[in-house]
């Protein structure tokens, strides 16, 4: 007699999820690519494994690579842009990085997680320095309500005689991504940017120096409204260049944003 008993769905296999970060490098900047798994997992009988790609005009080649070898709990992996810069034959960098960190050994426990890259920023005259955590890649699993547009919100920046803010958009995906920064004004007003473009597994660049607003108008909110799941952060700077913070925070996700009485800004660089 057959049996009556349910069959047991499989489990699903979830995969780690990949990050992505901007590396620079030139005769005073520099940035180093670090990854040890024990920033979020605990087992020590685990292998883990990391591997960092460097796109240049290609979305779909790589200019460079590189992998570790298998890796216990306690390790560091570590990559510096000179090393980079060198093996590629360039004296400037201004590219998207791609990092995929994962174990052999067990699955993510759910569909979100990924073991993130950090990667720290110096510089000799003070023009970039600090330190982020790589930006997670979601895939399919990460479904959100966003309507026609994705957002990423920064509070407490200043545009003022001063400081000014400057934006750095990523793009993970192979096509291109139009995007538009947005400042908020203490008193409600929004200066908005020019739709811009960052192209497949690039980063672009928006800059507030042009832009100076009066003490009443000040702080400002900082948006990012992208056409894809582009991710973001800015950096604060003096009015001489010298950056004097660094942040990506938590951006918060908005469906809807009206636009009024925008002003257009040029946009300052991409690569």
């Amino acid at each position: 007699m057959p049996s009556l008993a349910k069959p047991q769905k499989p489990k699903r296999h979830r995969e780690w999820v990949p990050s992505a970060f901007l590396i620079i490098h030139d005769r005073n900047v520099s940035c180093t690519i670090r990854f040890t798994p024990m920033h979020l997992r605990r087992n020590p009988d685990a292998r883990y494994i990391s591997s960092f790609k460097v796109y240049g005009a290609s979305p779909i080649h790589p200019v460079w690579q590189t992998e570790s070898p298998e890796l216990p709990l306690h390790s560091v992996f570590n990559v510096d842009s000179a090393a980079i810069a060198r093996e590629i034959g360039a004296d400037t960098l201004f590219h998207y990085g791609e990092a995929f960190n994962w174990s052999p050994d067990f699955n993510p426990p759910d569909p979100n997680i990924a073991m993130p890259s950090h990667v720290h920023y110096q510089s000799a005259d003070g023009a970039f320095h600090g330190h982020l955590a790589s930006f997670f890649i979601f895939g399919a699993p990460r479904r959100i309500e966003r309507g026609d547009f994705h957002y990423e919100s920064f509070p407490a920046a200043r545009a003022d005689d001063d400081l000014y803010p400057s934006v750095y958009v990523l793009n993970p995906f192979v096509r291109p991504s139009g995007f538009w920064v947005t400042l908020v004004t203490a008193t409600g007003g929004k200066i908005e940017s020019e739709r811009m473009v960052v192209r497949g597994k690039g980063v672009a660049t928006w800059s507030g120096e042009k832009i100076t607003l009066p003490a009443a108008e000040n702080p400002v909110g900082i948006i990012v409204r992208s056409e894809a799941k582009t991710t973001s952060f800015f950096t604060a700077r003096t009015r001489s260049g010298q950056m004097i913070g660094l942040d990506h925070g938590h951006p918060f996700l908005t469906q809807v944003l009206n636009h009024v009485n925008p002003v257009t800004v040029a946009p300052t660089g991409q690569a």
